[in-house]
């Protein structure tokens, strides 16, 4: 199903997605970098204190609105008469890579709450977490200009 009233729009729409696909991949790999700081300091100590609230604006701020803004827009593309071929695989590959995407914010999310409870993830997971977003931004782009 497409909605032909959208096609006027595609370049705004476009533009907006990348945007917020942009911020959205950047509070992701900032954010295990901040958590690998907050990890190193005394519980409920000023600067922890500190940290889980840098930590919440930016899922508040940033995070949480880029996500729904690049979802909200990708749906609104994927409506866009011939953004799509159905039948290419391309965007399988491509809508996997992004709900895996989701579902790491989810772990960043629940992450953020362990830390503002005391509750440590393991340093090693935090450390190798950084490259999740990326590996899916590169399977992303690759799909989307690509289209193998």
């Amino acid at each position: 199903m497409t909605v032909p009233a959208l096609l006027p729009f595609l370049r705004e729409m476009l533009a907006l997605h990348v945007i917020a696909v942009i911020l959205w991949m950047a509070g992701m790999i900032v954010l295990p970098m901040i958590y690998l700081r907050h990890h190193g300091l005394e519980p409920a100590s000023p600067a922890a204190m500190a940290f889980a609230a840098l930590e919440r604006q930016i899922f508040k701020r940033l995070v949480n609105p880029a996500m729904y803004a690049a979802w909200g827009f990708g749906i609104l593309l994927a409506l866009t008469p011939g953004t799509i071929s159905w039948s290419a695989p391309w965007w399988l590959v491509k809508l996997a890579a992004v709900l895996l995407l989701s579902w790491y914010h989810g772990i960043l999310s629940a992450w953020r709450r362990r830390l503002r409870d005391d509750a440590r993830p393991e340093v090693t997971i935090l450390r190798r977490s950084a490259v999740v977003p990326i590996v899916l931004m590169v399977v992303i782009v690759t799909m989307v200009l690509v289209r193998p």
